[in-house]
């Protein structure tokens, strides 16, 4: 496992509800969302994937930020392996949050692309659903898909995260430390809306598959290790 020494290149994160679905799509629905400089990473050809997470972050967050929900949109393009191999590596094109000063704080120090601030994200934690939206109408719905739940497994994973800003592409390493149950079951996972976060992206007139999700482990806390990006080659 990776140490990680908090420093003005990292900031650590904690969070104690996550869920994340990667989404099957059609490579030429997502293509016009990509920088030329990255491709998207196909399971098959034709189909690429789409990934949304949310995530709770409690009270402490930057050392004084209240409690917010943050919601995150993404596609899964090739990684750069000089870096190591990581679980997926996601171009990140929309960032959502109740927090106006987390959604400030992430376009200056992340270069993510934050979208205005949502209005709510809803989170049921016992049936493992959530609703995200804001005053134009909800963004989407989204609740774990499998019947069963299975052994939640706390191995550190590693993610890379690419953004554009000003016309330059940036890579941030992250990793994460929580106790997830990952799986590739198929069944409902809610809808996802026509809505401006997805920056034109349209999926509601077709079915949503989902290829994997993960969610952290109830009455748990897991740790996101951020690193400040830098920019790409």
């Amino acid at each position: 496992m990776k140490e990680h020494i908090p420093g003005d290149n990292l900031i650590i994160w904690e969070f104690d509800y996550a869920m994340t679905t990667f989404y099957e799509v059609d490579t030429d629905q997502i293509s016009s969302l990509l920088p030329k400089e990255l491709s998207p990473m196909e399971i098959v050809p034709g189909v690429s994937l789409l990934n949304i997470t949310a995530f709770n972050f409690p009270e402490g967050g930057l050392g004084h930020l209240p409690g917010f929900q943050e919601l995150i949109a993404a596609i899964v393009v090739a990684p750069d392996l000089s870096r190591g191999v990581p679980k997926f590596a996601m171009y990140v094109f929309s960032l959502g949050s109740t927090s106006q000063e987390h959604l400030d704080h992430s376009a200056d120090y992340y270069k993510l692309p934050s979208y205005n601030k949502l209005e709510y994200g809803k989170i049921n934690r016992d049936n493992n659903e959530l609703e995200f939206g804001d005053g134009d109408s909800s963004i989407l719905t989204m609740k774990n898909c499998c019947n069963n739940i299975g052994d939640y497994l706390g191995h550190e994973r590693y993610f890379q995260a690419f953004v554009s800003k000003d016309d330059e592409i940036y890579l941030a390493d992250l990793y994460l430390q929580a106790a997830l149950f990952e799986h590739q079951e198929q069944g409902e996972v809610g809808v996802i809306n026509n809505h401006p976060f997805l920056k034109g992206l349209e999926l509601f007139d077709e079915e949503r598959v989902p290829y994997l999700q993960m969610i952290l482990q109830p009455g748990t806390k897991g740790k996101q290790f951020y690193y400040k990006p830098e920019k790409y080659r």
